[in-house]
């Protein structure tokens, strides 16, 4: 039959109508055996990256076990198992960098947008890689020490230094290392990234702590033998802080020693009452810095030179003020401060076992330890110079007790480092290198900030040991806004729990300038037996701004100052016994988080103080608009769209939530900032 009217008939060979045949331009079809290849490859394509991505991943999650399970095993000191498992971790690191980076993947690589994430994964196993590699350095060289960790621990009377030099160095190499692999993962792509944005994340964080944590470890590694009196004696001035009577790095220091350390060896002078030392004017005394001296010496006047002298919570500020007051008055340079507390003295004697005080016929246990020194003693002892003397001399007997073990001890070791790390033992050195490695540590006790930054500091105005009595619980609500910024407040409750009666006046008070000579801050009025007075600072972070200040929900004007670059927000209040007072501080923070529209991540760094009686804290973060938390730090959960931590926190915390818009929303903001980006940069 002819074609229809306007219809062009097939010519021979021409598919029907109803079977279409895909054509090249010009007119030239596409053999269906070219279409069938093109699907079987990219089918393959699809397999194989499919493959390769589970791989990966397989591997990754090996690697990171077996990191975990070295650091568990190092921990327990078995350093030959713990070395076992770090090379099983950079067997895995390393095959998952072997995957990600084969051809096919590249191929993937090459592709617009999609193609980053290849990329990402090989930063992520190069940089596990290079810390499973550092993590074997140090297991190795612990697995060469006579009995591992242990024999690191004091021994017969001293500290065996000579063993020192080769962890060292050891952990000299992993803090290149951890350098190295931390630059890799910054140089990762860290947007447009399927599946693996996340653990991208976690990578840098986690990364960037340990690498902190290496760099200052080996720092004091290196610097602990001349610490330790190596190449000749070392003299530093040993104060015991009693938190009963609270001051900027935890208590008043009631009495003081000359420590002696030589070779290892550790010797106390006899301890002394603070107060025996001599008073110059504040004018003769140089001050470690211009913001100790401005917001400080107000309070340091007369005979509250020395019990005054640690208000400032920066512990290198106040270590260089002790060192010159120290010089001023004796005409003695030291090498250094080193500070405990009866909490310190508490892990000491869980290791020694109980002991007797020389010259006070009571017997010390793990158990009475923090209640002895801190309040019963006060009833016990009626001379001023034994009240003030006796916590110093039990941290002399409990500290020889502890460095006489006649065996090394791990638990020893141990015990020593995990109360350190808590802020309960603080160290100041006149070497250079070594103070730069404390700084960097929770022994070192200095003032470090970050993006959203949180601690309350209490310095007692009362006089007298009410602290022992005071309950401490904080709560801290932030809500996080457009352009990186942070509004948060920050609210103290301060609960005073002290006995009105059936103390001494040099526990409950009230005040006499006769019988202590501790007090800081005005007299606003007479106080009452049980009354304590808290001289109350909030620090926030380095870009951020008070805004204004509340006491028990009316307004009150707080003093704004700054310390070192940190700004803080301070009210002075009494508080009658019985009662609690909440001090509430409002701010905002410039560059409060990091991210942008399709994301970002928020970390709230909290340090406590050392109180007798645990802090509460409670923290609430609310996302920025049109996002939602995607995940949270250990110790934090979410509830109502926000992410909450409630507990009771160590000497500092760090809190990091997540968050993000919805998938297509994220999608497409990343492919408009990528396009937005120019082609070529002069």
């Amino acid at each position: 039959m002819g074609a229809r009217s306007g219809e062009i008939a097939p010519s021979a060979g021409e598919q029907s109508p109803g079977r279409p045949r895909l054509r090249r331009r010009g007119g030239r079809r596409i053999p269906g055996w070219v279409l069938l290849a093109v699907l079987v490859a990219l089918g393959a394509l699809g397999a194989f990256t499919t493959v390769s991505v589970l791989s990966v991943r397989a591997d990754l999650i090996a690697a990171r076990d077996a990191l975990e399970r070295g650091k568990s095993e190092l921990l327990a000191g078995d350093a030959s198992a713990a070395r076992s498992s770090f090379v099983l971790a950079r067997e895995r690191f390393s095959a998952a960098q072997s995957w990600a980076g084969n051809p096919v993947l590249r191929v993937v690589g090459w592709l617009p947008l999609v193609g980053r994430t290849p990329d990402a994964v090989v930063g992520i196993a190069a940089a596990g890689t290079e810390t499973a590699q550092a993590a074997v350095d140090i297991a190795s060289a612990v697995a060469d020490l006579p009995g591992g960790l242990a024999a690191l621990a004091p021994a017969n009377g001293a500290v065996p230094i000579e063993r020192i030099a080769p962890i060292a160095e050891a952990v000299t190499r992993a803090d290149t290392l951890t350098g190295q692999a931390l630059q890799t993962i910054v140089d990762a792509p860290d947007t447009l990234l399927i599946g693996v944005g996340s653990a991208r994340h976690e990578a840098e964080t986690r990364l960037r702590e340990l690498h902190d944590t290496i760099h200052a470890a080996a720092q004091i590694l290196t610097g602990l033998p001349g610490f330790l009196g190596a190449s000749g004696p070392q003299r530093y001035f040993f104060g015991a802080q009693n938190p009963a009577e609270l001051r900027g790095t935890g208590g008043i220091m009631g009495a003081y020693s000359i420590l002696t350390i030589d070779r290892g060896r550790f010797a106390f002078s006899p301890f002394r009452p603070i107060q025996s030392l001599p008073i110059l004017p504040l004018d003769r005394v140089e001050p470690p810095n211009a913001d100790y001296a401005r917001n400080y010496d107000q309070f340091r006047g007369g005979r509250r030179f020395w019990t005054a002298i640690n208000l400032m919570p920066d512990f290198p500020s106040v270590a260089q003020a002790i060192l010159n007051g120290y010089r001023a008055v004796t005409g003695d340079r030291l090498d250094g401060v080193i500070t405990a507390d009866p909490f310190a003295l508490q892990a000491l004697l869980k290791i020694t076992g109980p002991t007797e005080v020389p010259g006070y016929g009571v017997r010390i246990t793990a158990d009475t330890v923090i209640p002895f020194t801190t309040n019963e003693a006060y009833s016990l002892f009626r001379t001023p110079e034994q009240r003030k003397r006796v916590l110093g001399d039990v941290a002399e007997s409990v500290f020889e007790r502890f460095v006489s073990n006649a065996a090394p001890n791990l638990g020893a070791l141990k015990t020593v480092a995990r109360t350190a790390a808590a802020g309960h033992i603080q160290a100041f050195s006149t070497d250079p290198d070594m103070e730069e490695g404390l700084r960097a540590s929770s022994v070192g006790g200095a003032l470090r900030p970050a993006n959203d930054f949180l601690q309350v500091v209490v310095n007692s105005a009362a006089g007298s040991k009410v602290d022992y009595y005071q309950q401490r619980s904080i709560s801290y609500a932030v809500r996080l806004e457009p352009d990186n910024l942070a509004r948060g407040t920050a609210r103290v409750m301060l609960t005073n729990q002290a006995p009105t009666s059936g103390q001494p006046r040099y526990v409950i008070g009230p005040y006499q300038p006769t019988e202590a000579d501790g007090r800081v801050g005005p007299v606003v009025r007479h106080l009452h037996a049980g009354e304590s007075v808290a001289l109350t600072s909030v620090y926030c972070g380095s870009t951020c701004v008070p805004q204004s200040a509340t006491l028990d929900g009316h307004p009150t004007d707080a003093a704004r100052r700054t310390d070192l670059g940190v700004p803080y927000a301070q009210a002075y209040f009494p508080i009658t016994s019985g009662q609690t007072a909440e001090l509430a501080v409002s701010w905002t923070v410039r560059d409060g988080w990091t991210g942008n529209s399709s994301g970002g991540t928020y970390r709230l760094t909290f340090v406590n103080q050392v109180t007798i009686r645990p802090t509460r804290l409670h923290v609430e973060i609310a996302p920025p608009p049109g996002m939602s938390v995607s995940s949270v730090s250990g110790g934090m959960h979410i509830q109502g769209g926000r992410a909450v931590y409630d507990g009771v926190p160590g000497i500092r915390l760090e809190l990091d939530v997540s968050f993000r818009p919805p998938l297509l929303m994220r999608l497409w903001r990343d492919v408009l900032r990528f396009l937005r980006q120019p082609a070529i940069r002069f």
